[in-house]
């Protein structure tokens, strides 16, 4: 079969929202089937310039087709205009405008669809909000599906929204909360709908002897007389996560974030309320593995590992003793699976609902809502090992049961076939 999964910007760079998850589903995808993107040039989503040449291109395996930005609205008259449509009375010509100012708008993508769209069995659109979901899903509805990518915000009130999830044959989800939102807080009964969610590949269980490993992570005698607090017991060479903790010299228990360090994700809230639980002393330290985008204090417990490569971030989820998940609204919630997938326990936001409904179903991982909740946890998780080794054995069940990509690609071709019916 032939997709169109169409998505304002595409790249290996985005690490979250509706256009990561249009990314990872594309790529497992398309080793069955025939998937086109249909993106624009732009890779910032705050200026949404053109920065990518137009044409097509494959990557990973995927056939990528981008066309220029037309128009990238205006951010100041978005804002006054979507303020004033929160508070006053308005038109369905009203809303349509402010989506017009959110960006990116393409003509040349929305009429490829036009003279096209025939050719594709399915056209997938990603996310709900943005010109090309809101003009796109006009052309063929009858085999659309919608991945609509919601959290909950006062724009969800709109008339446009329960009209554009009400439009497509079939709507793609990412979780229950999300669910809910459809139904319980716009009102809408969609004709078609799946939970698809995402997959995580669930490496098997590494028992990582001591004499094998990577040369480059051998220790020289001159580490030995740099490093005065280097434990000399077998524990520190051998075991989980081993090549991460002697990469980056973790020689006791660390909980770990990985992600971007930034403002808008938790991650402040997280450093403040970890400082707090630090007072207390017992020595763990908190590794950063992302982007840093914001100013970090110094504190002796805390630790920068850097971007990583896929491949060497599992294994640094399964050298930490705890993984924190402080993203209030990352519906996808992959860093926290992959952290139950090797076995590690999670401590994540309250505020996500989809990391806490996996915390319950998989009896994976603690949550918290302010800080006498994280510090609490953090303390019950770090001095009960067993309750750990517990949690994490859950964790990994659940990826194995819930998660893998096989059951991921079944809800999104059972979801195909119902447009198919059509």
């Amino acid at each position: 079969m032939k997709y169109a999964f169409i998505t304002p910007r595409y790249g290996g760079d985005i690490g979250a929202g509706a256009e990561h998850a249009c990314r990872l589903l594309a790529e497992r995808i398309g080793k069955r089937h025939d998937v086109d993107v249909l993106t624009t040039t732009a890779r910032n989503p705050v200026t949404w310039n053109n920065e990518y040449s137009e044409g097509a291109d494959r990557i990973r395996g995927v056939l990528v087709r981008r066309f220029s930005v037309s128009s990238v609205g205006d951010r100041a008259v978005r804002d006054e205009l979507g303020r004033r449509l929160r508070e006053q009375p308005h038109s369905r010509a009203d809303e349509i405008a402010w989506v017009g100012h959110l960006g990116p708008s393409s003509t040349g993508l929305i009429e490829f669809l036009k003279r096209q769209h025939r050719s594709y069995d399915a056209l997938v659109f990603f996310g709900l909000l943005h010109p090309l979901t809101v003009s796109g899903l006009e052309i063929a509805p009858e085999r659309s599906i919608l991945f609509p990518y919601l959290q909950l915000r006062p724009e969800l009130r709109f008339d446009l929204c329960a009209d554009r999830l009400s439009l497509p044959r079939a709507l793609g989800l990412f979780s229950s909360a999300e669910r809910r939102l459809v139904h319980a807080f716009i009102g809408v009964a969609p004709h078609h709908e799946e939970i698809v969610g995402i997959g995580i590949d669930a490496p098997p269980p590494q028992s990582y002897p001591r004499l094998q490993q990577d040369p480059a992570d051998v220790i020289t005698h001159e580490d030995e007389d740099t490093d005065s607090d280097e434990p000399s017991e077998d524990g520190y060479l051998s075991g989980r996560g081993v090549l991460f903790r002697r990469r980056h010299r973790l020689y006791s228990r660390f909980v770990l974030y990985g992600g971007r360090v930034e403002s808008d994700n938790g991650c402040e809230e997280m450093l403040e309320y970890f400082d707090t639980y630090a007072a207390s002393g017992d020595g763990t330290a908190l590794v950063l593995m992302g982007v840093k985008m914001i100013k970090v204090s110094d504190a002796p417990y805390l630790r920068l590992a850097g971007v990583l490569p896929e491949s060497d971030r599992m294994t640094a989820y399964e050298a930490a003793a705890v993984t924190i998940a402080p993203g209030p609204d990352d519906l996808l919630a992959q860093s926290l699976l992959e952290s139950m997938a090797v076995g590690t326990p999670v401590l994540a936001s309250a505020r996500n609902e989809a990391a806490v409904e996996h915390c319950r179903r998989a009896n994976g991982g603690l949550y918290y809502a302010n800080r006498d909740e994280f510090v609490g946890a953090m303390t019950e998780l770090m001095r009960n090992a067993q309750l750990r080794e517990r949690m994490g054995d859950n964790g990994r069940r659940y990826v194995r049961q819930s998660c893998e990509w096989d059951g991921v690609i079944g809800r999104f071709e059972r979801l195909v076939s119902r447009v198919k019916a059509r």
